[in-house]
């Protein structure tokens, strides 16, 4: 739902941009990274968006945004001076400022993109604002930077078979939920480890025992937050909202409207009946009152990803020591498996060259840089090591790093000898270690990378794929917000005791708005990939 929200206003910027991108010349393609006259010999400039860098960065040794590390390592070695003209902490603000460059015609050389902004890259792309990559990216990329971005994990990320962009890509296996479950509550009542979700329904249901007064079972809401919470009910129902899947004929189907959602909603419904959600569950507060729910003792069942240990979780450790959490993949509520959606591309970030720059290989060099600084025979440091990877010219990761990272470190703790872990790995190997001495604050650490750490689960799930990816189609444009609003509000009214056969009008309604049209218009993309 979150996708829709701003695309009208992206809409009215596209009429601006066409109309930039109609009076734009050859006389204002010249050369941007030269002057008339210029030394040929003098830096080539470059001047770089960055949406990464957050207000409160501390850089070391006095560095900043304008002169740090990369800045200088580029200039160094290949010569090529990065102006930084804009960095602010990745979010709407950074979107929109950026939105006013595409409208002034104004774009910086090279800027990026949020990976949540897939729309307003597409846009960018069908402007003719970006520099065709493809090329270059085939006689200048490195081996090793080939093995960073395989072309597997690129091939969908064409457009038209061409390459726009180098993308910070996050293995879609990485994005996966789970189920995280207080292991002390069930210690305490004497509770096995659940084997279905009737088990998992059986344990919210004994936790609220606890203290009925205060204790509910299951977090829920209607933010983006609340829904993303009830991934692993919708899951154990074989319901995948807001999902274009296959049916078992191969056509692309929407999992709203599928008849496993109405039995899921009917769930959810039992589930408030029985006080085991919040009673004022639709109130929209991002998430502060759930939050703050497990830090009070509220909740001992949470459907997050891998990192949920560092956060919200070693919230819950922090105030209470004696609290535990153990990791489980998704239950289902009869013998076909709990599925976790997988999404066909997942990039945190997008790297896009304007179009028209006059040296195009000498970005990718700088890519192959940023690789072999971090990820080469002799890496100088994890980009997550320090503030300075926000503001690299690109960043990029080995594919399924975390997890490679898991494994490795439950490697080196298990023979002993953690001299041949990446410094990346070595310096979370530290925090463990940390933590088995008996510093709790990095117990979350611990949960994720250690022994039997949460990424070590992904190998065991089962996935169902998010199979539509590509920009909204026309359909979409005009109908996808009023069917969000038609299904957020027959969520609601169904779960808070509406007649459960509202479901059945709901799509046919759904079917009716526009529904049907996106549908048709997604399966022809989905042929046409």
């Amino acid at each position: 739902m979150k996708k829709f929200k701003s695309l009208m206003a992206i809409v009215l910027i596209m009429l601006l941009i066409v109309g930039c991108s109609k009076n734009t010349d050859s006389s204002s393609k010249k050369p941007q990274g030269e002057k008339a006259g210029e030394d040929e010999n003098s830096p080539i400039t470059m001047t770089f968006a960055v949406g990464r860098v957050d207000s409160d960065v501390n850089f070391p040794d006095g560095q900043s945004t304008k002169d740090n590390k990369w800045t200088r390592i580029v200039e160094e070695e290949l010569g090529i001076k990065l102006d930084v003209t804009l960095a602010m902490k990745s979010g709407d603000e950074y979107t929109q400022k950026l939105n006013a460059l595409i409208v002034t015609n104004d774009l910086p050389d090279l800027f990026t993109v949020r990976g949540e902004d897939i729309i307003q890259l597409d846009q960018i792309i069908e402007a003719d604002l970006a520099e065709d990559l493809t090329d270059v990216w085939e006689q200048h990329a490195s081996p090793l930077l080939k093995e960073l971005i395989p072309e597997d994990a690129l091939e969908p990320l064409r457009r038209d078979g061409k390459l726009y962009f180098i993308p910070d890509l996050q293995k879609p296996a990485e994005d996966g939920s789970m189920m995280w479950i207080r292991s002390d509550w069930l210690k305490k009542l004497n509770l096995p480890d659940p084997k279905t979700f009737q088990d998992v329904i059986a344990i919210a249901e004994a936790f609220k025992a606890m203290n009925p007064k205060q204790n509910y079972g299951f977090e829920a809401g209607t933010s983006s937050y609340g829904m993303y919470g009830l991934s692993g009910l919708f899951a154990a129902y074989h319901a995948y909202p807001d999902t274009w899947i296959k049916d078992a004929d191969g056509n692309i189907v929407n999992g709203n409207i599928q008849p496993e959602m109405k039995e899921a909603l009917k769930s959810l419904q039992d589930l408030k009946k029985n006080g085991l959600i919040h009673n004022e569950w639709t109130v929209e507060d991002d998430g502060e009152r759930s939050r703050q729910d497990y830090i009070n003792g509220k909740l001992g069942i949470h459907f997050g990803k891998w990192w949920a240990p560092e956060w919200p979780l070693q919230l819950i450790k922090d105030n209470d020591p004696d609290s535990e959490w153990k990791a489980f993949p998704f239950m289902s509520m009869d013998d076909q498996p709990a599925l976790h959606v997988k999404e066909t591309v997942q990039s945190n970030s997008y790297y896009v060259l304007k179009k028209g720059y006059p040296h195009p290989e000498k970005y990718i060099e700088m890519v192959n840089l940023v690789a072999e600084h971090y990820w080469g025979e002799n890496p100088q440091t994890d980009p997550e090591a320090s503030e300075l990877w926000k503001v690299a010219p690109a960043h990029m990761q080995p594919w399924g790093k975390n997890i490679v990272f898991q494994q490795s470190i439950e490697e080196a703790f298990k023979s002993g000898d953690d001299s041949k872990l990446h410094p990346g790995e070595k310096q979370l190997y530290d925090r463990i270690q940390e933590y088995k001495d008996g510093n709790d604050e990095n117990w979350g650490v611990a949960l994720e990378y250690g022994e039997g750490g949460s990424l070590g689960l992904y190998d065991s799930f089962n996935y169902i794929n998010n199979e539509f990816y590509g920009a909204p189609t026309p359909s979409m444009v005009s109908k996808q917000a009023n069917l969000d609003k038609l299904f957020l509000e027959t969520f609601i009214e169904i779960v808070n005791g509406a007649d459960i056969n509202k479901f059945d009008k709901f799509v046919e309604q759904w079917k009716k708005q526009g529904g049907d049209d996106i549908t048709k218009e997604v399966n022809e993309w989905y042929q046409s990939k």
